[in-house]
């Protein structure tokens, strides 16, 4: 059984879904790579690998490194910028603050071959159409990046992600211009993570919880690279301009070096956001009509409504604490945090309060009201809901609406 950080950790990263990197453990560095003179080497091939989304939640987006080949000294290295230190100080406060910085890895190409085939995960390789000497070039970078004083990096899972950290070096080693194709996609950030996550409906309902209207505009090409299989695709209709007026593509060779193996349950409809909401919205609806308003057994349910409000307000200590506090990018333009904030857990002990001492829910009219303003909000407002947040939204007032009503005939 896992430990509790680890569970907290699985927790957080499933909150937390929108990680486009292969979040490993800290890999050793290949042996002697950093004594080698990238200037002396006059055989090498780098190559961007592409693996397909895995079974683990931060996995669910890709990943991309680099390979380099060297035929003259005989090694065959991945350059990975998705790693981190699990085992450093504060590092779960740490990444819930978006101060996780990551780390340039490399490894040998047969253990990360070893890692991806055992998880079932598919590996394409593209092989860069580069001169031998911006393939030196790009190995001087590299290992430039690799040293201890260098290889650490402030991730950001949108703007500085695994993905654009290798675009970004192989655009630094050509000796002139990567232009990618002019054909421009119109989609928005949430709409490729929703594409990404389409048969984890839980997962996607938790990243529509916690990211706001940032990633709601239309994003452009180069914000768009940081899903690795988009960046695989742009890299294979993508031209380098050389200085000389050469002109070559990007991409020289293409092949499918694992064939993928796993495959994504889609999550039962039973037990999706969808189906539980609408249950819920269902109920709150029923118990408010048949014992409450014109009906003569009128029953409050309390209880239940201090349970509902109590999950708001331990879902709200997240979207609150990010949208407050957190450098992820997107989580302070979240429009949800009127509702979702530490507020209902007070509001849950008051109901109980007035329960146990018979006194009028005076808080119920201020509740009905933020309900009343949000659920108008949300047809105005910037930002994309998922859809089960209406219905939810739609419980929880009816709830607010049921509570008011006791008021009034208590007075």
């Amino acid at each position: 059984m896992r430990n509790f950080k680890t569970y907290i950790l699985s927790f957080v990263l499933s909150v937390l879904a929108v990680l486009p990197a292969a979040a490993q453990d800290s890999l050793s560095v290949v042996s002697d790579t950093l004594d080698v003179e990238a200037s002396a080497l006059d055989s090498l091939r780098i190559s961007i690998i592409t693996c397909t989304p895995g079974k683990d939640i931060y996995a669910k987006f890709g990943h991309t490194a680099l390979r380099v080949v060297d035929y003259t000294l005989h090694k065959d290295a991945v350059f990975n910028y998705g790693c981190f230190n699990y085992n450093s100080d504060n590092f779960l406060f740490k990444f819930l603050l978006g101060q996780t910085d990551y780390l340039l890895e490399a490894e040998e190409f047969e253990y990360f071959m070893y890692r991806y085939s055992m998880m079932g995960n598919g590996v394409s390789e593209q092989v860069l159409n580069l001169t031998q000497q911006e393939a030196n070039k790009l190995l001087t970078l590299l290992l430039e990046n690799l040293r201890p004083e260098n290889q650490e990096y402030r991730y950001n899972w949108l703007y500085d992600n695994c993905t654009e950290r290798a675009r970004d070096i192989i655009e630094k080693a050509v000796d002139g211009e990567v232009v990618y194709t002019k054909e421009e996609r119109q989609i928005t950030v949430r709409q490729m993570l929703r594409d990404c996550l389409k048969e984890c409906k839980w997962d996607e309902f938790g990243v529509d919880m916690i990211l706001g209207s940032e990633i709601d505009k239309n994003a452009d090409k180069r914000i768009q690279m940081f899903i690795p299989a988009y960046y695989s695709s742009e890299a294979d209709k993508a031209i380098i301009v050389r200085k000389d007026g050469t002109i070559v593509p990007l991409v020289s060779e293409t092949c499918n070096v694992i064939q993928e193996s796993f495959v994504d349950e889609e999550t039962n409809y039973f037990i999706s956001p969808i189906f539980v909401f609408t249950l819920l919205a269902i109920v709150s609806g029923v118990l408010l009509s048949a014992f409450g308003i014109g009906t003569k057994k009128k029953r409050e349910f309390i209880w239940f409504d201090a349970i509902l409000h109590l999950l708001q307000g331990l879902a709200g200590i997240i979207v609150a604490f990010l949208f407050f506090f957190s450098e992820h990018p997107a989580v302070d333009s979240n429009w949800l945090v009127i509702i979702f904030n530490p507020i209902p857990l007070f509001y849950s002990g008051w109901l109980i309060y007035c329960k146990i001492r018979n006194k009028r829910n005076i808080l119920a009219y201020v509740n009905l009201a933020v309900m009343l303003g949000f659920s108008v909000a949300m047809m105005a407002v910037p930002q994309s809901f998922n859809p089960a947040m209406y219905l939810l939204v739609l419980a929880l007032l009816l709830r607010a609406a049921s509570q008011v009503y006791f008021v009034r005939l208590k007075k």
